[in-house]
């Protein structure tokens, strides 16, 4: 729902570091039971591990489509008990990736707590309505969930891709859970207006201001185009809950009137995001909405209505 900023510097160390890990662990691979096509599995992986670790989305689905058509025991299967795992699947999953998955969460140079903190998201970019901050590991150990936009229980190779890292709040990772969808939209490829608020008057009573007051039965709140997250997320349901929102936004614009605005900005001096910040106790700029919760929500209302 809010698009991820690509951290340069990040992705940089993140593939340096955990290609030297990843690659070091192929070290002690017993392969004598895997036939000649896994075994070549095992080496396709390695021979092109960084370009694994650094794809992008579109990438990420590409080495999907390769590995299911020409290494399909690499695959997992949703709910499949251990005994059952194909030993291909096993060893790319328990011994390498899930392996360094582990180790990556417990190191203290770069591990994951680095990566959260380094990327710096202040809200679930699935979501925008919780905090996902980190308290430091030596005081608590807090950090977000991360979640695998393509699980790692099905696809074990993508585990430590870069892209494939989302951190979001734990009822996002849980509701996603490990549903796969062509068309669910990455963070990291969030256009403006892949997601887009907007409310619905219900009720003709809905613009007849009686003291200043809505009633909040009179509108919904929708978005403008559909999609595979909104429903995943259970987006449309969460966000009818906030409808208290829109309300104090619809007063706002009963209250402070246009006049009053440049007001604000001719007599006292204050800016544009200044007097957005004042009055909405909100942020701007698409970059910064991560910082509070429901930002998106105020922002998309706002500018419906006119308010800045």
């Amino acid at each position: 729902m809010l698009k991820i900023i690509v951290n340069k510097e990040l992705f940089d160390l993140h593939i340096e570091e955990i290609f030297l890990k990843i690659n070091g662990l192929f070290e002690g691979i017993n392969e004598s039971n895997l036939d000649q096509i896994d075994k070549k599995c095992l080496k396709y992986i390695k021979d092109n591990l960084k370009d694994i670790l650094k794809a992008n989305n579109n990438e990420l689905k590409e080495y999907i489509k390769y590995f299911q058509e020409n290494y399909p025991n690499s695959i997992g299967v949703e709910n499949q008990k251990k005994e059952e795992w194909h030993q291909l699947y096993k060893i790319i999953r328990d011994e390498i990736f899930e392996k360094e998955y582990n180790n990556w969460g417990k190191r203290k140079t770069y591990g994951s707590y680095k990566f959260v903190e380094t990327l710096d998201l202040k809200t679930c970019p699935y979501c925008n309505r919780n905090y996902t901050f980190i308290v430091d590991e030596e005081s608590g150990k807090l950090r977000p969930e991360l979640d695998h936009f393509y699980p790692k229980s099905i696809y074990p190779f993508l585990a430590m891709s870069f892209y494939n890292l989302i951190p979001s709040c734990p009822i996002c990772n849980h509701t996603k859970s490990s549903k796969v969808s062509e068309n669910l939209i990455n963070p990291y490829d969030i256009k403006d207006d892949d997601f887009k608020f907007t409310y619905k008057p219900t009720d003709i009573s809905f613009s007849q201001i009686e003291s200043k007051k809505y009633d909040m039965d009179s509108f919904e709140i929708e978005f403008k185009k559909k999609n595979e997250n909104i429903d995943i997320f259970k987006l449309d349901e969460l966000y009818k809950q906030h409808k208290d929102i829109v309300v104090d936004l619809l007063m706002k614009k009963a209250y402070y009137p246009k006049s009053y605005v440049e007001e604000l900005e001719k007599s006292f001096g204050f800016t544009k995001d200044e007097i957005y910040r004042y009055l909405l106790n909100n942020y701007k700029k698409e970059e910064d909405l991560h910082k509070r919760p429901l930002s998106k929500l105020i922002k998309d209302i706002s500018e419906e209505l006119d308010l800045i």
